[in-house]
């Protein structure tokens, strides 16, 4: 983990120091207790200097950040980190995807277009992904499905543009971070039938009801069926799409 602090990066090495620095980004502009920094950094097994070692540790990153932005200030046992939306990618995700919902009300679609995908290009692997957690586990979940919604909204709004066949790219794109995801998958293989790729299509699908049977043991949704289906009763397509 490394924080841009003014001009130069500042590395943060230490396995707690991340945990708590990762929880206070997680809750940015907003006090968190320091319990919940203890639950984190030992989940369900603190030490009984626990509480002495979380306020070291803060006090270490502080010294690290030094007067300038970003600011961890105390109020009794609650810690804020202060940041401006620019200063953290999240921060500003969230708020772009504000202003897109915002466009898209308005009947801006092109706008709310822009905004979610610059939105996107900011997202960059999994919230915590380099920090072992239970309970910051839970708070990535929350980010990923501001992440999952931002791709749906996205992908809606292309597909009533009519740009159906230019999103095939990043429909396999967001697949590989949702691989259960029925609705992405019927995204794209509605894309591919929209290019004159119905046989591909139908692999997709195929692909998902077998991943959906052997890897969770269930049957795909109704949607996919159906879908499924429709495709397959093209004309010149029977033979081709068992798979």
């Amino acid at each position: 983990m490394t924080v841009k602090v003014g001009s130069s990066g500042i590395d943060i090495p230490g396995t707690r120091d991340r945990k708590i620095l990762a929880t206070l980004l997680l809750n940015s502009n907003r006090p968190v207790h320091i319990d919940l920094l203890i639950d984190v950094v030992w989940d369900d097994d603190p030490p009984v200097t626990a509480r002495q070692q979380v306020q070291n540790r803060l006090g270490s990153l502080r010294a690290r950040f030094g007067s300038e932005a970003p600011r961890i200030n105390r109020n009794g046992n609650h810690y804020t980190l202060h940041v401006t939306d620019d200063q953290v990618d999240g921060l500003k995700f969230r708020k772009v995807c504000t202003e897109a919902a915002f466009a898209v009300n308005s009947n801006h679609t092109e706008k709310a277009v822009s905004l979610l995908r610059s939105g996107l290009e900011l997202w960059r692997g999994s919230p915590v992904e380099d920090v072992e957690s239970a309970r910051l586990q839970m708070e990535a979940l929350r980010w990923k499905e501001y992440h999952l919604k931002a791709i749906e909204t996205l992908v809606d709004l292309e597909f009533s543009l009519n740009r159906h066949r230019l999103l095939t790219a990043d429909l396999r794109s967001w697949i590989g971070s949702y691989p259960y995801h029925e609705g992405l998958h019927c995204r794209l293989a509605e894309a591919m039938d929209a290019g004159s790729r119905t046989a591909e299509a139908l692999g997709v699908l195929s692909g998902l009801r077998a991943r959906l049977a052997r890897e969770m043991g269930i049957s795909a949704g109704p949607v996919v069926e159906d879908l499924y289906h429709r495709l397959l009763r093209k004309p010149g397509i029977r033979t081709i799409a068992i798979g």
